[in-house]
């Protein structure tokens, strides 16, 4: 299998995207660009590009959920006082689990082939719940929540 992560989704792979709105605003913004490169767009609302990465087609999901996930690891969601938005690690937290059940409930077919590289990241963040600095009031428990994907990323191999 090819290493998905480490290719960016062509015209090709980005096909369908006119059909919705927020796809066709993720294109403007990720387009051609690599992790790395979109790392500030994640910084100016995580909110809204995790719900635009729900919406992408196939392959740009697959390339740009890493984005996302690095976005969280690499520390790059530090709060700016000068950003327009302010972003806070646990909503990037939630967002990300969010993402990644959601596509385990919806649409298996998109993530699957994607899981076992995220996987390390989502043990990650839930053995270092402190570190995020996760309010489970809000987000609940991050260790069951990967618990849950867990057992749906069973129920989907089997």
């Amino acid at each position: 299998m090819k290493q998905i992560e480490n290719e960016i989704p062509t015209e090709e792979d980005w096909q369908g995207y006119q059909d919705d709105l927020d796809a066709r605003f993720a294109y403007k913004l990720f387009f051609g660009k690599n992790i790395v490169e979109v790392q500030p767009v994640f910084q100016m609302n995580v909110i809204e590009r995790a719900w635009e990465l729900r919406v992408l087609p196939v392959k740009a999901f697959q390339y740009y959920v890493f984005a996302l996930r690095d976005f969280i690891i690499n520390n790059n969601h530090v709060v700016d006082p000068n950003a327009p938005i302010l972003v806070f690690t646990n909503a990037a937290v939630d967002c990300y689990f969010s993402l990644v059940q959601f596509k385990l409930d919806e649409y298996p077919e998109h993530i699957l082939p994607v899981m076992e590289a995220l996987l390390p990241s989502l043990h990650f963040i839930a053995d270092h719940v402190a570190t995020f600095h996760i309010n489970e009031e809000i987000y609940g428990s991050i260790p069951a929540r990967l618990q849950r994907l867990l057992q749906r990323y069973r129920q989907l191999r089997n």
